[in-house]
């Protein structure tokens, strides 16, 4: 694609030049001189043309595939966000979808009858639900890529009940399974429900 994106401004400008050049010569046929000069020019330009056409036509191959490539990663991540989102609320919410609105592309969260809401429209504890699952769904793409960073997440467990921070406590278990999930928190009683839900009892550091 690189190429092409180099190649496409040189054979645009050589049919311009072409183009330019035929204008310049006119049409007097009695030159032989002339006329050889005319028959290069068109020759040119009929060539820069099928350059054109041929890069052009390349670009938007290979826009179509990276496309294609896009949505198909965009899918995955959306279907493991849904999964995600599901555990979380312990099933209240079933999936999200995108919706357009003018020129963005917007996120609604659907709950179990089915009905969609705005993410605005959701409490807060919802709403941090839905971005955990967000950052898991992308934390595990990475993973998949062979890119491993820390997972870090920062006291957004205190608006959830204790259902949803228990199902939070072993979300982040299982991000551990691949790679490092740190969370820091101030509330003793999300130490003591990771402690109990967890399969492999976290590590915990006491900062005093």
């Amino acid at each position: 694609l690189g190429e092409l994106e180099t190649r496409l401004p040189q054979a645009t400008e050589a049919r311009y030049a072409a183009a330019a050049a035929l204008g310049a010569i006119g049409g007097d046929d009695a030159d032989a001189l002339l006329g050889e000069r005319r028959a290069t020019v068109l020759l040119a330009l009929e060539e820069a043309a099928l350059d054109h056409l041929a890069l052009s036509l390349g670009h938007r191959l290979a826009s179509d595939a990276i496309g294609r490539y896009r949505h198909a990663h965009r899918s995955e991540m959306m279907q493991a966000t849904e999964r995600a989102f599901r555990t979380l609320t312990g099933g209240a919410y079933h999936g999200i979808v995108a919706e357009r609105d003018g020129e963005a592309e917007v996120l609604r969260a659907v709950d179990a009858t089915g009905v969609s809401k705005q993410v605005a429209s959701l409490s807060k504890g919802t709403r941090f639900q839905l971005f955990l699952a967000l950052r898991t769904a992308a934390y595990e793409r990475l993973c998949a890529e062979g890119v491993s960073l820390p997972f870090l997440c920062d006291d957004i467990f205190e608006t959830f009940d204790e259902d949803r921070t228990r199902a939070a406590c072993r979300m982040m278990e299982q991000v551990g399974r691949s790679g490092q999930a740190i969370y820091l928190t101030h509330h003793r009683h999300v130490v003591d429900i990771a402690l109990a839900s967890c399969e492999r009892p976290p590590t915990v550091h006491c900062i005093e």
